[in-house]
């Protein structure tokens, strides 16, 4: 078992190809073509832990190699070339690959639609609209950027006080509900929000995205749009963990292919490496999970007798489903997980944060409020059943520990409605 494997949804990436190889179809749909070249890495490698890593290997590639051809699609012979990736290469390519595939498209669509040196307008624009198809196919959500960081590029910059206006008033349009892809959030200053997720080093980065005047001569239009696009982007309209920040780290890697090569850029991008290697070393919780704790309690769980389906927190499940074939869900079962539940089976509970001693202790009318407690390491193994009634027993105490109990390490929140279309329970 590779250990040193980080990122947050990378074993997702093996259920689906797994599921891919051994059923011929993904376990949950997608049209994401992502997950068959997963599958492709583990018919070759082996179905293993050291075969995500190589995957996540040849997603960094694959940017690197897409960011160095469009800024050579780009510049003109007169103009230097940056030959130096920012650290976003990296965050994208290991943190969301389905994007970074993606967004490798996006650059190359934007290298031979804008291309100084290129000429044959139409060939140009065919192979701008395959890459951009290309784009879509990956990953929804980035031909959806594409588009809107061409149509803002298109609006004259005058028009920018009266488009920041738009999206200042833009929450109150906002339809509210759990079953939302977009959930709004206006409690938390998304870039406050960004520095809490992955330290100082995507606060420098935006800086220079926003104020930043390094840019290539005949592209001064589109790198404007994309500032301009930086600072909107704070405004606290979305939940900023599920949209707002993969689309800032994207525009951070897509201002790169308008940049020009000046000497100072080498100690603009050295310290903004610095302060994301700086962050990982600290804070290495930020960017994976330490899966390395997790097989024993997994191991565990799996061979638990009459266990039909596991709850534990986001990334323990993906990590669990992927070693030990079990279902598992990070969200509160609903009534599509109830009903697909094997006869004779339980729904188990693996509780973090929690220790067993409060566990024990909680009792209603006199009686244990759970049947039973399996300590697994830092996890707790208990029914769902007994965790619902502790929880309301939490709560009508006003207890410091509801607010570990309705957090992100015990799942609290139902599915949102698109993802009750996952086959069996999702993760």
């Amino acid at each position: 078992m590779l250990v040193s494997l980080f990122g947050k949804d990378i074993y997702w990436y093996g259920v689906q190809a797994t599921s891919l190889l051994e059923t011929g179809n993904l376990h949950s749909p997608d049209r994401s073509p992502v997950f068959h070249m997963v599958a492709l890495v583990f018919h070759l490698f082996g179905i293993n832990d050291q075969s995500l890593f190589v995957f996540q290997i040849i997603t960094v590639l694959w940017l690197t190699i897409t960011l160095y051809g469009t800024r050579f699609l780009l510049k003109s012979p007169t103009e230097s070339w940056n030959l130096l990736p920012s650290a976003m290469v990296f965050v994208l390519g290991v943190l969301y690959p389905k994007q970074a595939w993606a967004i490798g498209f996006l650059l190359l669509s934007f290298g031979f639609s804008v291309s100084i040196q290129l000429t044959g307008k139409w060939w140009r624009w065919f192979f701008s609209g395959i890459c951009f198809l290309f784009a879509i196919w990956f990953h929804t959500m980035v031909g959806v950027l594409g588009l809107g960081i061409w149509i803002v590029y298109r609006i004259p910059r005058k028009y920018d006080f009266f488009l920041f206006l738009l999206f200042l008033f833009l929450p109150n349009w906002i339809p509210s509900g759990d079953n939302d892809r977009l959930v709004l959030d206006t409690k938390t200053f998304p870039i406050f929000a960004a520095l809490a997720m992955v330290g100082m080093g995507i606060l420098w980065d935006w800086f220079f995205l926003v104020f930043g005047n390094n840019v290539l001569e005949h592209y001064r239009s589109i790198r404007r749009a994309l500032a301009f696009l930086g600072l909107l982007i704070v405004l606290p309209i979305f939940h900023f963990a599920d949209i707002q920040f993969r689309i800032l780290i994207s525009l951070l890697l897509l201002v790169e292919i308008f940049s020009t090569f000046r000497l100072h850029q080498i100690w603009i991008i050295g310290f903004s490496f610095g302060l994301w290697i700086l962050t990982f070393l600290q804070s290495p919780q930020l960017f994976r999970y330490p899966y390395e704790d997790m097989w024993n309690p997994g191991e565990r769980a799996a061979l638990f007798p009459n266990n039909g389906l596991l709850v534990a927190h986001h990334g323990f499940c993906e990590y669990y489903h992927f070693q030990f074939k079990k279902d598992c869900m990070s969200w509160e079962p609903d009534e599509k997980a109830m009903t697909e539940l094997s006869p004779g089976k339980q729904i188990y509970r693996l509780v973090y944060g929690i220790r067993m001693e409060n566990l024990r202790a909680s009792t209603e009318n006199g009686n244990p409020i759970f049947s039973i407690i399996e300590p697994l390491g830092e996890y707790q193994l208990v029914l769902e059943t007994d965790w619902q009634r502790y929880r309301m027993w939490l709560e009508k105490r006003n207890s410091k520990l509801l607010g570990v109990a309705k957090s992100w390490k015990n799942p609290y929140r139902k599915r949102p409605g698109f993802l009750q279309r996952k086959q069996q329970y999702g993760i």
